[in-house]
């Protein structure tokens, strides 16, 4: 069959490439199809690429990965959704199309029902979409594909999802991509290290959509994967992110990882998020910097350990200050990213933030308010007792929830946030190996 896969995020905020995608063309090809990509990040019109990509390689199926429902922003939402909507409609009526990724993991059947697509496929596709496709052209009229939703005798069919992991895949295909046009990207050259997080964070939906387990990829082909990507593709020297929700766990997988790194003799800058819980130690501050590590980031809410815990985070303020403290001591770039507005803030939950940061030496500071209310994620079940939404409420269009007293006085709340966010001036000593070791790396 010929297949074309459309990467449809134009959302430019972090944009990272189409992974997702180009894990699927390698099992495609070797299953006999014609494989083209069209991507729209930066396009210009997104709407005439497509028509242009569909005139030109009249596929028997175009396949649609879905990032974002929306921007997640409180102030101006944007929904995503009807752009989606309307690309599906472009496609032939003849030609059956399908949605997968990560929107359509965060409510499968709602976003299958108003996106209009022929199928959907909520789960990990490298091995799934092949099959689909094996099904589709033996006409079969019952599909037995995991996580493939479509409709049958005026009714909605899901079949369960599978997500096994990268255990024995996960090299990205750079070839079928083109990933020059992701260059200034913080996430343009992407490595992915695991997947899976047993945690129950209240706004995140992750543990429902991929597993409560870690799966890990091997060190040693993950550095099997830095090795390819430097020699074939100099992506080097863009500077790597590891697509890891939660890098420092488990710890000793971690710390085996960054000493492969270590042992390999890169030179190499490289970012990761991490959760500073108590297993954040000296020994693994210190792997960071001897490995190259560039920047970390960590998703906090408000120093407040009563905040914390509603949040369900799995760490504490003492937690935190230890974890910064490290990386200071280590001189390891860091970057504090608060999420303002849970269950139990306040104005003085929000004010005390400014106390630590005063402690505090990161690079930057990023902060936003009000939590993307997600059905598979905690926050729904509170939003609901609250009164916030009801079961009716159709969650495809932005609902945020935001503490109620900071309801109260939105203009305040804006100012707090603008004034955490920006640049520090952290450590001259943090800024000088950021910089030395940026430039060392690009220009190698």
């Amino acid at each position: 069959m010929k297949v074309l896969l459309v990467y449809s995020n134009t959302y430019t905020t972090l944009y990272p490439p189409p992974v997702g995608l180009s894990l699927l063309t390698e099992p495609l090809r070797k299953a006999g199809h014609e494989v083209h990509l069209v991507d729209f990040m930066r396009e210009k019109s997104p709407d005439t690429l497509l028509q242009e990509a569909l005139n030109r390689y009249k596929p028997d199926i175009v396949g649609f990965s879905l990032r974002n429902l929306d921007n997640q922003d409180y102030k101006k939402a944007k929904n995503f959704v009807p752009d989606y909507q309307r690309w599906v409609s472009l496609v032939d009526a003849d030609t059956p199309t399908i949605i997968g990724g990560s929107a359509v993991m965060c409510m499968p059947e709602e976003v299958f029902r108003r996106v209009g697509a022929t199928y959907a496929m909520a789960g990990q596709g490298e091995r799934a979409f092949p099959a689909f496709l094996d099904e589709l052209q033996k006409k079969k009229a019952d599909f037995t594909t995991p996580g493939l939703i479509w409709k049958q005798d005026g009714k909605i069919r899901h079949n369960p999802g599978s997500w096994k992991g990268y255990r024995d895949g996960g090299t990205i295909d750079w070839a079928s991509l083109d990933y020059k046009r992701y260059r200034k990207s913080i996430m343009g050259y992407c490595v992915i290290t695991k997947s899976g997080c047993p945690y129950n964070c209240l706004f995140c939906d992750a543990k429902a959509s991929f597993g409560s387990e870690w799966i890990l990829r091997e060190p040693e082909t993950i550095v099997e994967d830095l090795r390819r990507d430097r020699q074939q593709f100099g992506l080097h020297r863009f500077g790597c992110f590891f697509v890891d929700a939660l890098f420092n766990e488990p710890v000793d997988w971690a710390k085996r990882l960054l000493e492969e790194i270590i042992r390999s003799e890169f030179k190499l800058s490289f970012s990761v998020i991490i959760e500073p819980t108590k297993s954040f130690d000296h020994e693994f501050a210190r792997l960071l910097r001897r490995a190259g590590c560039g920047m970390v980031t960590t998703l906090l809410s408000s120093m407040d350990d009563e905040v914390l815990e509603k949040a369900r985070r799995p760490f504490t303020v003492q937690n935190v200050e230890r974890t910064f403290s490290l990386l200071e001591r280590e001189r390891v770039p860091y970057m504090p990213q608060f999420m303002l507005g849970g269950p139990g803030e306040t104005k003085e939950t929000v004010t005390a933030n400014f106390t630590h940061l005063k402690r505090w030496k990161p690079l930057y500071v990023d902060a936003t308010y009000g939590i993307r209310i997600m059905p598979r994620a905690g926050i729904y079940e509170v939003a609901l007792q609250e009164g916030i939404i009801d079961k009716d409420t159709d969650l495809l269009d932005p609902v945020f929830y935001l503490s109620e007293p900071l309801k109260q006085d939105l203009p305040w709340l804006d100012r707090q946030t603008k004034k955490l966010k920006g640049f520090r001036l952290g450590s001259l000593a943090q800024w000088g190996d950021y910089i030395l070791r940026s430039a060392r790396v690009r220009f190698q």
